[in-house]
């Protein structure tokens, strides 16, 4: 097997999840069935997804010097993640989320940056040194300077997965350097602004909208995910496998990890790296928690 190298430019936070019967609406107060903090961030279950299936895996980031930052530093380098990168800030806490997950395992998700906002230009700039063999995989939880310098310093390829949500014009100059854009529905929407798309026209529109000179995978939740061409052309769409949802809240993260390590294997074969990503993205709900399993992706090794 190939192994791939890939550097994360993201977060690191600490999630604490409450699990409902459902999702509360406007103004509703709802009872907890259980409660569980871990780790999480996307950046971080990114890097985790990746490095589970056996990328090389360096991250660049930022925690502060409270616990919390033992917990989401120790998930990385139990997974064999180079940490060198990631600066500890003395008086800026770890980066936190609620998560809330109900029975179906639809979420949502809020997120308190903290350290993730001192992942800054300087900062990258610093740390991420060569990375012209390497896929850079990257977020919206940090800076967008701080990407720019990522992408500035010439990666193999960057992949960016732009959540949490921006419009496209307060992206333009860090889209102008991306290979592949990976939103989910909504995220397409916003970045086209456009309401959120529920057909496959629909998403074709948004993309064309977009006018995205690269090359644009959208995910679809349950619908798998497709992979869109400039102008708004369908190349692909691949189905998801029906799974019993525990927790969909790492399914993306999943995902994105998923993407970055076939690329890092073959940057040539992005439909053949899509199938794996949704087949395995899929999975991954199986288990509670953002960050996947160290048994991740073994049933369909490949």
């Amino acid at each position: 097997m190939t192994t791939g190298r890939v550097c994360v430019v993201g977060s690191i936070n600490v999630d604490t999840t409450y699990r409902v019967p459902v999702l509360p609406g406007h103004g509703e107060t709802i009872l907890a069935t259980g409660r569980s903090s871990s780790p999480g961030g996307k950046g971080a279950n990114q890097a985790v997804a990746a490095a589970t299936l056996g990328s090389q895996v360096r991250f660049i980031g930022a925690v502060g010097s409270d616990d919390n930052a033992g917990t989401g530093l120790g998930a990385l380098t139990e997974r064999g993640i180079d940490t060198t990168g990631v600066r500890q800030l003395e008086e800026t806490p770890t980066g936190t989320a609620i998560v809330v997950v109900a029975a179906d395992g639809e979420n949502l998700i809020i997120v308190d940056p903290a350290a993730n906002d001192h992942v800054d230009a300087a900062w990258v700039g610093e740390a991420i040194g060569d990375c012209s063999q390497e896929i850079v995989l990257a977020q919206l939880e940090v800076p967008i300077e701080g990407l720019l310098a990522a992408a500035e310093a010439g990666p193999s390829r960057l992949v960016l997965n732009p959540a949490p949500a921006r419009a496209a014009t307060e992206l333009a100059e860090l889209l102008a350097h991306v290979d592949v854009l990976v939103p989910n529905r909504a995220e397409l929407g916003q970045l086209a602004g456009r309401p959120t798309p529920t057909t496959l026209a629909e998403v074709s529109e948004c993309a064309a909208a977009l006018d995205f000179a690269g090359s644009l995978v959208v995910t679809l939740g349950r619908d798998g995910a497709v992979i869109i061409e400039p102008g708004g052309q369908v190349v692909e769409q691949v189905p998801a496998p029906t799974i019993e949802a525990a927790d969909t809240s790492g399914a993306g993260d999943a995902f994105c990890g998923v993407l970055a390590h076939e690329l890092a294997r073959d940057a040539s074969d992005l439909a053949g790296a899509v199938r794996r990503a949704v087949a395995l993205a899929s999975t991954s709900t199986r288990y509670p928690g953002a960050q996947v399993p160290a048994t991740f992706g073994v049933e369909q090794s490949a």
